[in-house]
């Protein structure tokens, strides 16, 4: 059964057959509005980011973070780190086995790393964790065993201030690892956060609330509320007295469970009682994170730091499944970006089945800032929806950015780092869409779709291009086209639109046209299912001063003639009624 409006029919028979691009295969119909003048707010470029270790080659990042477990036991002075559960409680190099020759046997090389990296890439905005469970590997290598569980000689303890004199030549036999002269080494290497080459944010280490299941042998005991919040005002004051402008994220909560009671701390329910206003612990740790600023006197957290992977189950029962081949787990994926802004969505996930009370997430924690911490950044510094070797993960990562964008997210780096091509791809539609480095733009304008559950509409304006603007479609129709009807909504008048895509079987985004030739400010365009698709839209070339110029003089030439000519014809009727007389 075909959907199409009346106004869309009307619109293929008055307007240029490329506007309407094969309307009549479309089983679907979108009327989507777009205001171009109407801003909703600046689009931090930070939010288009990834984890250290994503190929570079394959997409156009504006801002990487080095983390993730093994940096919770890593030591800037000899460059060892831990795997913890990940594998074996494996103490080894691996944090530093693919960095280049030059790099990788200097104390602090990991960190080096990114900073190398991202100077190679453009990316200007990086994130590096710092050190907070006690305790990082020492020399000895290989699996570590229970018996060797921290304090021991596999491990040396971590101090965040050295009480002396800095060296740039760290003393391997002193028993200790300083963080501030790691930071310190740091500026002496690639500078501070002020410069082109220093670190923009440090954070405040990597999921605590799971630090005595991943960590057992660094961090055995379970990590208490009052623990975890001393030693983030502790590391954060550190960070700020050696660098006051770089941003500290904390605490890095691995995900819901940790959000909602610290992965059950000791103290939790003390914590509660201490304070009945707490939701949740968020709540709890930006409340106390507020009160040690009024004691500091100085801002200790920047940036609320969690991280989100989806427990959303598919049609087969298992989360973020590769079952391409059934369109109810295909559906799933596009659906559960939907719990972080949706109140009407509930996944299927055991976060559902508990009451999933803080779905949607993202008014959730806003309004936790609001009321604990205002002007708190929020970042999503490990995330992802699955779906890497697929369109629908493609279109599921398209939609992610998209409603970052709308919900002012400040930073967001993705954790996906192999068969990742299409969530790559949807990070370059925003960022490098014409492999020129063109992107989405800088602010967010109004946008709306009238069909929601199958399409979505993300616009944006360039402060550099006041002549355009874009705006990225996605179709989350898994086998039908769908016609969309935009409608600019603008005094200026736009006259063409180019048009890039993607979908189907290849991650590479497609230059489909350009549409020439707009007429109302409004057109149409078939979207491809299971599809992301931008739209470059570009003002009606206007006349210029100097052609104006000649039409008005042509136009007082051509009058001034046409009075003459009157004058002429009514002076030779006059001459002959003379004549007669």
């Amino acid at each position: 059964m075909k959907l199409l409006r009346s106004s869309a029919l009307l619109a293929c028979a008055v307007m240029l057959p490329l506007l309407c691009q094969s309307a009549a295969g479309a089983e679907l119909s979108a009327k989507i509005t777009v205001s171009p003048q109407k801003t909703v707010r600046e689009i931090s470029p930070m939010i288009y980011g990834v984890n250290f270790g994503v190929d570079t080659e394959k997409v156009s990042a504006k801002s990487m973070r080095l983390g993730g477990n093994r940096m919770t036991g890593y030591n800037w002075e000899n460059n060892g780190s831990n795997a913890g559960s990940d594998y074996k409680n494996m103490s080894d190099m691996y944090m530093i086995q693919d960095l280049p020759e030059e790099i990788k046997f200097e104390p602090g090389a990991a960190a080096l790393g990114l900073s190398d990296t991202a100077q190679k890439n453009d990316i200007p905005y990086t994130l590096l964790t710092l050190q907070m469970a006690g305790y990082v590997v020492s020399n000895r290598t290989g699996s570590v065993k229970e018996e060797n569980a921290a304090p021991s000689e596999y491990w040396q303890p971590v101090v965040n201030r050295k009480g002396s004199e800095f060296s740039l030549t760290p003393d391997k036999t002193d028993g200790y690892v300083y963080t501030d002269e790691y930071m310190n080494y740091l500026f002496e290497k690639v500078g501070k956060s002020d410069s082109d080459t220093g670190f923009d944010a440090y954070a405040l280490d990597n999921e605590p609330a799971l630090w005595s299941g991943t960590h057992s042998l660094l961090h055995p005991e379970k990590v208490t509320c009052s623990e975890l919040i001393e030693r983030s005002v502790d590391l954060a004051s550190t960070v700020k007295d050696m660098d006051a402008n770089a941003e500290v994220f904390g605490p890095s909560l691995y995900g819901y469970y940790a959000y909602l009671r610290l992965q059950d701390a000791p103290d939790w329910e003390d914590m509660t009682k201490e304070n009945d206003k707490y939701r949740w612990f968020i709540d709890c740790y930006l409340d106390k994170m507020s009160s040690a600023e009024q004691t500091s006197g100085q801002r200790l957290l920047d940036v609320l730091d969690i991280h989100y992977y989806t427990e959303a189950k598919g049609e087969c029962g298992e989360r973020s499944c590769d079952h391409y081949d059934n369109d109810g787990c295909i559906k799933a994926r596009l659906d559960s970006v939907r719990s972080l802004y949706d109140p009407d969505y509930k996944e299927n996930s055991w976060i559902t089945d508990t009451g999933a009370e803080f779905f949607p997430l993202l008014p959730n924690i806003q309004q936790s800032i609001d009321t604990f911490y205002p002007e708190t950044k929020l970042a999503f510094t490990e995330y992802d929806f699955g779906g890497g070797d697929h369109i629908s993960g493609g279109v599921a990562q398209a939609d992610t950015l998209g409603i970052f964008a709308e919900y002012g997210v400040y930073f967001a780096s993705i954790w996906s780092f192999d068969n990742n091509e299409y969530q790559l791809a949807a990070i370059n539609m925003f960022t490098n869409y014409d492999g020129e480095g063109s992107g989405f733009g800088d602010t967010l304008t109004e946008s709306s779709s009238d069909l929601p559950e199958y399409v979505s509409a993300y616009s944006a304006a360039r402060s550099s291009d006041s002549d355009s603007f874009t705006v990225i479609v996605t179709n989350r129709s898994i086998h039908e086209q769908t016609l969309a009807d935009i409608a600019i909504d603008s005094e200026k008048q736009y006259g063409s639109a180019e048009v890039y895509s993607l979908y189907g079987d290849t991650p590479e985004i497609h230059k489909k046209q350009t549409i020439e030739n707009i007429s109302g400010n409004a057109f149409s365009y078939t979207l491809p299912p299971l599809s992301v698709t931008e739209f470059v839209i570009t003002v009606q070339p206007g006349i210029g001063i100097l052609p104006m110029i000649i039409i008005i003089a042509a136009a007082v030439v051509v009058i001034a003639a046409a009075v003459v000519l009157i004058a002429v014809k009514k002076h030779k009727g006059n001459s002959k009624s003379g004549d007669k007389a």
